[in-house]
C-alpha cells in the first residue's frame, strides 16, 4: 500500500512525524533546562543567606561587646551571647554548602578571622569584668578588633557580591532558555502548519478517490496544530511562571501581593475571573488578598466551611446547578459556566484557596492541571514572602512592647543623618527613661514592669508623627529619632510625652499602679554631635541632667546649637 503513495507525500508524512516528536519533546526540556536552573538559583540563595546569618551574628556580638564596654549593663551582653553562641553554626553552614576548594579555603579564612575576633571581644569584657575599664577601653583603642571586622566585612562583601552576580547569570539564562524554547515552539508550530497545508492539497489531488485516506490524514493535521497550540501556550505559561516567581522573589511584604497577583493571573489564566483568598494568622477564616476581572465584589472574608475545596482537602469544580456549588461563589451564580476552587498548600499546610471563575462549559483537563500547578506555585511563593515578612519583623521589632530594636535604631538614625547633611535639615534624638522602674518592679513583679512599659511605649506612639522612629534601646530606656525637627520642636514633644505618661494607670493584680513618670534628654544634629554616637551621648547627657535635676523633667543638651546654611 505504501509503495502506491506518492513519493511526495511520503516526504510530507515523516516531516509530520519529525515536527510531532520535536513538539512532544519540547516541555521535557523546557521543563528540565527550567528546573535545574531553579535548583541552582535556590542553592545560591542559601550561600547567601548563610553568609549574611555568619556576618549579622558577628556586628550582633560586636555591637554587644560595645554597648558592655560603655554601658557595664550585663543586659547588653545578649546579643553579644546570642551571637557568639550562633556562630560556630553558621560556620558550619558555611562549611558545608562550600562547593570549591576557593570557597572552602574563604571559609577556613573567615572562621579563623571570627576565632581571633570572638577572642578580642571575649578578653575585653573579662577585662571589663575584673574592675580594668581603662584597660578593657584601650584594648579596644588598639584597633585590633576594628582591623578584624572590617577584614570579614571584605570577605563576607566579595563572596556575597560573588553569589548575587551569580544568581544574576542563572536568572538570565533560565530567561533565555525559556525564550528560546518558546521562539523553537512558535517556529514549530508554523513549520507545522505549512506541511499540514501542503500535505492536504498533495492528498486531495492525488488521492481523490480514497476517502478515508484523506479523513485520516485531515485527522492527522488537525492533531498537530492542536499540539502544536498546545506547546506554544505551555511555552507560553512557563515563560510568565517565571517571571511571577522571579517578581515574587522581590516581594517584601505580603501587602504587595494584591498589587502584584492580578498582572501575572490575567496572563496565566486568560479570559477568566478570580481571586485569592488566604488564611489570617489566627487560622479562623480566609481574607481576600488579590482578585482579577471580578464584575462584582467579593467578599473580603470567607470562613473554612464556606468552601468545599477545603471540606474535601483538594480541587472542587462546581456549576450553578452543582451540589457542592461553594457559598462564597453565590455572587457569581448564573454569571459565569463554573467555579473552580484549589485549596493551597505549602508544606503540608494550606495557606489559602485560589478561586477561578470561567465562562466556558466543556471540561478541560489541561487547563485543570495548569490550575493545580499554578495554585502549587503560588503557594510556595506566598509562604516565602510570609516566611521573609516574619523573619524582617523579628530581627527588627521588640517583642515586648512592639517598638522598633537598637539594631534598626542604629541604622535609621546612620541613614537619616545622611540624609540631613544633604538636605541641611535638622534631626533630633530624645533619650527617654522611666523613672525609678526598679522600684516598679520591685513593688508590682517583672509583669507590672512589663505592662509599665508597654503602657509608655503606647503613649509615645500616640505622640509621634508616622516618619518619627520610637525604639526600644535596652531595659527601661527608650529612645526617638525626630526627622526635619528642631530641638525646641523635639522639646514640644518630648513634653507632650511626659504628660501622656503621668496620666498612666494600669490595673494589675488586685494593685493599681499609677505616678508614672520618665525623664528625657534633647539633642538636635546640627549642633550637639557631628555623628550618630556624638548625637546620642548629648542626649544621654541631658538625660542624666534630668535625672540629677530631680527627674521627671525634659532637658536639652546645653551646647550651642549653630543655624542651618540657607535658612
Amino acid at each position: 500500500m505504501f509503495s502506491r503513495l506518492d513519493p511526495s507525500l511520503k516526504v510530507f508524512g515523516a516531516l509530520i512525524i519529525i515536527i510531532v516528536a520535536c513538539l512532544a519533546t519540547l516541555p521535557c526540556i523546557s521543563s528540565y533546562q527550567a528546573n535545574a536552573t531553579l535548583h541552582a538559583l535556590q542553592d545560591g540563595a542559601k550561600k547567601e543567606r548563610a553568609y549574611n546569618l555568619a556576618l549579622s551574628l558577628l556586628k550582633d556580638a560586636e555591637t554587644g561587646q560595645r554597648g558592655f564596654l560603655i554601658g557595664s549593663d550585663e543586659s547588653f551582653l545578649d546579643p553579644y551571647n546570642v551571637g557568639v553562641a550562633g556562630i560556630p553554626a553558621a560556620l558550619e553552614d558555611l562549611h558545608r554548602l562550600a562547593s570549591s576548594d576557593q570557597e572552602r579555603t574563604l571559609v577556613a579564612r573567615i572562621a579563623s578571622l571570627s576565632q581571633a575576633k570572638v577572642l578580642e571581644m571575649d578578653s575585653s569584657i573579662r577585662l571589663k569584668r575584673a574592675g580594668k575599664t581603662q584597660a578593657a577601653i584601650d584594648a579596644v583603642a588598639s584597633q585590633k578588633g576594628k582591623l578584624l571586622m572590617d577584614e570579614l566585612r571584605t570577605q563576607f562583601g566579595r563572596q556575597i557580591y560573588v553569589l548575587a552576580e551569580q544568581r544574576k547569570v542563572l536568572r538570565d539564562e533560565l530567561t533565555s532558555t525559556l525564550g528560546y524554547n518558546s521562539a523553537l515552539g512558535i517556529g514549530a508550530a508554523l513549520a507545522s502548519l505549512v506541511v499540514i497545508v501542503a500535505t492536504v492539497l498533495i492528498v486531495t489531488r492525488s488521492l481523490n478517490k480514497q476517502a478515508e485516506v484523506a479523513n485520516q490524514s485531515q485527522l492527522l493535521a488537525e492533531n498537530n496544530a492542536l499540539l502544536a497550540k498546545q506547546s506554544a501556550v505551555r511555552a507560553e505559561r512557563l515563560s510568565v511562571a517565571a517571571e511571577m516567581l522571579h517578581a515574587l522573589d522581590s516581594v517584601k511584604a505580603p501587602s504587595e501581593l494584591a498589587r502584584m497577583l492580578p498582572v501575572f493571573l490575567r496572563k496565566l489564566l486568560p479570559d477568566t475571573a478570580g481571586a485569592v483568598y488566604l488564611y489570617r494568622n489566627s487560622r479562623d477564616a480566609l481574607e481576600l488578598n488579590a482578585s482579577w476581572n471580578l464584575t462584582d465584589k467579593a467578599p473580603p472574608a470567607i470562613a473554612r466551611d464556606e468552601c468545599w475545596c477545603l471540606r474535601l482537602g483538594k480541587m472542587n469544580v462546581a456549576t450553578a446547578q452543582h451540589d457542592l456549588f461553594c457559598d462564597h461563589g453565590t455572587p457569581w451564580i448564573g454569571k459565569y459556566a463554573s467555579q473552580t476552587c484549589v485549596p493551597m498548600i505549602s508544606q503540608g499546610d494550606v495557606v489559602g484557596v485560589l478561586m477561578v471563575l470561567d465562562d466556558r462549559h466543556e471540561d478541560n483537563q489541561s487547563d485543570s492541571m495548569h490550575i493545580i500547578a499554578l495554585a502549587e506555585q503560588l503557594s510556595l511563593a506566598i509562604s516565602n514572602v510570609s516566611l521573609r515578612d516574619t523573619l524582617r519583623h523579628q530581627s527588627t521589632v521588640d517583642p515586648l512592647t512592639g517598638l522598633y530594636n537598637r539594631r534598626f535604631f542604629d541604622e535609621s538614625l546612620k541613614r537619616e543623618l545622611a540624609r540631613a547633611q544633604r538636605s541641611q535639615s535638622a534631626c533630633s534624638v530624645v533619650m527617654i527613661d522611666l523613672d525609678h522602674f526598679k522600684r516598679v518592679n520591685d513593688t508590682y513583679g517583672h509583669e507590672g514592669g512589663d505592662l509599665v512599659l508597654k503602657a509608655a511605649s503606647h503613649a509615645i506612639l500616640q505622640r509621634v508623627r508616622a516618619s518619627d522612629v520610637v525604639c526600644r534601646y535596652g531595659g527601661e530606656e527608650l529612645v526617638l529619632m525626630l526627622p526635619d525637627c528642631s530641638a525646641e520642636e523635639a522639646q514640644k514633644c518630648a513634653e507632650g510625652i511626659r504628660s501622656s505618661i503621668g496620666g498612666i494607670v494600669i490595673e494589675h493584680a488586685g494593685q493599681t499602679i499609677s505616678g508614672i513618670s520618665a525623664s528625657f534628654g534633647v539633642a538636635q544634629w546640627p549642633g550637639h554631635g557631628d555623628g550618630e554616637q556624638a548625637l546620642l551621648s548629648a542626649a544621654d547627657r541631658a538625660l542624666y541632667a534630668a535625672k540629677k535635676g530631680g527627674r521627671n523633667q525634659v532637658m536639652v543638651a546645653d551646647v550651642v546649637i549653630p543655624a542651618l546654611e540657607g535658612a
